[in-house]
């Protein structure tokens, strides 16, 4: 990689979780119908998407803590009911170690929205799913988390796995899977090589992606896609793309030459690229007092709501603000006290 890539205001090192958060975030349009060919629904344009809070901590055994951010949270009211769903999108190949950290998430999940009573509580597990970029050739269509009764008995449910690797563009727009397109280019990892060396066959992937926004374009006058999703999905199949392809110029350039010229800012996709900027930048300006100061008081508050959903006792959670945070037990009770005020 050279340094006028990484300078390229295109380049991301997370840019295929940006771009999946991207859409997940802004599109409604592009998710309903996703969820529609991963868990087999048939939701159609009067369903409500409402995003949920996606940040949780884990607590292990030593009692340290970790927060973790799932790729998506959300529930969907259709005709008077509502389902949550938490989706993943894995760049890397299938390994056991995604479904452990899908059951994981799964868990705090149903953990923060238990109901019942001190002697009885119902956890309601979430629809999960995995959206798989690179090719897996051992990978399933689904997914099965088993859970062992103490009784002997077990329960168990499906985690389907939407493989990119099955999709090609007519699949993609027959099955209204536009949130696919971005990351078409994984399909072509074992070519890049040979495409980037081949006039033709560079010509040939020009020209499917000609076609791509042409038939974006078809969907956008026909109603089957918001302005904002169309420029999202252009925007975002250039960044996924430049990134995917850093080894090969030619590549990149091509792809370029077709989606690079086609985006404009709308102001949706600006906020969300400024915000995503800002929050790297503050992060990689540790020296500055005043970033770190916001960030730590907002981990905190996180934390300590978290905790209050969780009914843990105000004196468990000071014990655990002074020996995760320093702070002291005066300071601890405020930002509880502080929490428990927001959330009322």
């Amino acid at each position: 990689m050279t340094e006028e890539q990484r300078d390229n205001p295109l380049y991301s090192d997370t840019a295929y979780d940006d771009a999946f958060r991207t859409m997940e975030t802004l599109c409604d349009d592009l998710i309903i119908p996703f969820v529609n060919l991963m868990f087999g629904e048939k939701y159609d344009s009067t369903a409500v998407l409402r995003r949920l809070r996606n940040e949780h901590f884990v607590e292990h055994e030593d009692e340290s803590t970790d927060k973790r951010i799932t790729d998506s949270f959300f529930e969907i009211i259709f005709n008077g009911i509502t389902k949550r769903y938490h989706l993943e999108c894995e760049s890397q190949k299938y390994s056991d170690e995604i479904l452990i950290r899908i059951f994981e998430y799964a868990t705090q999940i149903a953990k923060e929205n238990g109901e019942g009573s001190a002697y009885k509580m119902k956890f309601n597990f979430p629809n999960s799913g995995l959206l798989l970029l690179k090719k897996s050739g051992d990978a399933c269509d689904k997914a099965v988390i088993e859970l062992e009764m103490p009784d002997g008995s077990s329960l168990s449910y499906d985690v389907p796995v939407v493989k990119m690797s099955d999709f090609n563009e007519d699949d993609i727009f027959d099955k209204k899977a536009y949130m696919l397109i971005p990351f078409l280019i994984f399909n072509y990892e074992d070519d890049l090589k040979d495409i980037n060396a081949s006039k033709e066959r560079l010509e040939a992937l020009f020209e499917k992606y000609k076609k791509i926004y042409s038939r974006l374009e078809h969907e956008l006058e026909a109603g089957n896609l918001s302005n904002l999703s169309f420029h999202a999905i252009i925007r975002l199949v250039h960044s996924v793309a430049y990134k995917f392809s850093m080894k090969y110029k030619n590549v990149q350039k091509k792809v370029g030459d077709v989606m690079g010229g086609k985006v404009i800012e709308l102001p949706e996709i600006k906020i969300y690229a400024e915000g995503k900027a800002e929050g790297i930048a503050e992060g990689e300006a540790k020296g500055k007092a005043e970033g770190k100061a916001e960030e730590r008081v907002e981990s905190i508050k996180i934390f300590v709501r978290d905790k209050i959903e969780d009914e843990i006792s105000t004196e468990k959670i000071i014990d655990k603000l002074k020996k995760n945070y320093n702070l002291s037990a005066d300071d601890a009770k405020r930002y509880i006290d502080q929490c428990m005020a927001e959330m009322k």
